[in-house]
């Protein structure tokens, strides 16, 4: 069973403070989910219930796995550099990235005492200036930063020195989405114009470009996470056919399979962080979560929100999956169903196998298996005659009907 149980609403009308995006924060130098974690949401300016003033800033909650529970904001800070329009969430939790229309600016996670976000004193020079951002992220180690202009131009930085390693000013008209791979060596990137293309980081030359079909438009893109598939997903919309999410191979960039998941177009995507699962959002504002072995939908939240969804992000252990609505909702969505690890199944079936020794070797070296079988064992057994006793003698029915 799987239902949507919380949910952040920030706006009652077209007044109201905008929510432009939202992020799982994880403690610093936290790996796992629970017993609890912190979200950091962005708003931006209007007007509350009261019609107070509801400055641009950074919100943040916490979310109780246990409780099934998301609670009202526990610290805001204002952002003053104007709306905010994307974050990015360290991967250790050392901070939360802010990008606004034509600057950067970073958040300090401090979680001694009641959670809180405080302005870096990091001035981020290389980051300012670069204008508006339609996507920013982290690698997995947190090592490299990558960003994606409305200007189409791609930038990977080291992090946190922002030395500029790969720099494309024309990698398209606008970026749409970009990822970068679990090793960190490949960058991919989606556009209307270009399809999807590949960059080799270290290199920084192009080493693939993934065209899309005469009616079909790619949209977002994810690489695989498990460390033994090495994947590209890619979503796509074909003309009056839905969403679909294609698969390509690494090694020779070969188109390995497609599915549609969707009946409507797929407007974000997100993956798990062991790379079992990806996450789709779609435009009538449905999520579901797929199993990447058999490409099919594991769970699904039905109308999640009103309008599409506009970002997707696990949590660490993916018990839960975020996500954000464009009519100013963020949700999460709780995925229940146990699942059994190979390790526990071998754990049982092995202790299984010991009880059931166990238990024979007890029943045999009790007095209960003489019993059982009603025939005397060892020592207690008469000694048989040996045959020239009885064949050798006349008289042998006789001697054998002593003996016995």
């Amino acid at each position: 069973m799987s239902r949507r149980v919380s949910y952040l609403r920030s706006t009652r009308n077209e007044e109201e403070a905008a929510l432009t995006c939202a992020a799982w924060a994880p403690r610093p130098a936290s790996d796992r989910d629970g017993p609890s974690s912190l979200l950091v949401f962005a708003r931006g300016s209007g007007k509350d219930g009261n019609n107070s003033d509801v400055l641009n800033g950074l919100h943040v909650a916490e979310y109780d796995f246990d409780k099934d529970n998301l609670s009202d904001t526990i610290c805001a800070v204002n952002t003053e550099d104007g709306i905010p329009l994307r974050i990015a969430v360290h991967p250790k939790g050392d901070g939360v990235l802010c990008s606004f229309s034509n600057s950067f600016k970073l958040f300090d996670i401090q979680t001694v005492g009641s959670a809180r976000l405080k302005a870096s004193d990091s001035q981020l020079s290389p980051l300012q200036g670069i204008g508006m951002q339609n996507c920013i992220t982290f690698d997995r180690d947190g090592l490299l930063l990558a960003t994606g202009g409305k200007d189409g131009h791609v930038r990977v930085f080291q992090w946190p020195s922002l030395v500029l390693i790969l720099d494309e000013p024309k990698a398209s008209k606008s970026i749409q989405d970009l990822d970068i791979s679990l090793d960190s060596a490949y960058l991919a990137a989606t556009s209307e114009d270009k399809g999807c293309r590949v960059w080799e980081i270290t290199t920084v030359k192009v080493v693939a470009d993934l065209i899309p079909g005469k009616e079909e438009k790619f949209s977002y893109c994810r690489f695989s996470r498990d460390g033994k598939l090495p994947f590209l997903f890619v979503s796509s919309t074909e003309s009056k056919k839905g969403g679909a999410v294609g698969v390509w191979d690494l090694s020779d960039w070969s188109k390995v399979g497609y599915k549609k998941l969707s009946a409507f177009p797929i407007s974000s995507l997100a993956v798990t962080r062991d790379g079992k699962y990806i996450g789709i959002g779609n435009s009538k504002g449905d999520v579901a979560v797929v199993n990447v072995k058999s490409m099919a939908v594991y769970r699904r939240f039905g109308s999640a929100h009103v309008a599409p969804v506009t970002a997707l992000e696990f949590s660490k252990q993916r018990r839960a999956l975020l996500s954000v609505g464009a009519e100013s909702t963020a949700h999460v969505n709780v995925i229940e169903k146990w699942e059994w690890k190979d390790w526990q199944l071998y754990s049982i079936v092995l202790i299984l196998i010991l009880f059931s020794a166990l238990l024979f070797w007890l029943f045999f070296e009790s007095t209960m298996s003489d019993d059982f079988w009603q025939f005397p064992m060892g020592r207690s057994q008469p000694a048989h005659p040996p045959p020239e006793a009885i064949w050798g003698n006349p008289n042998w029915e006789n001697a054998a009907g002593k003996e016995l």
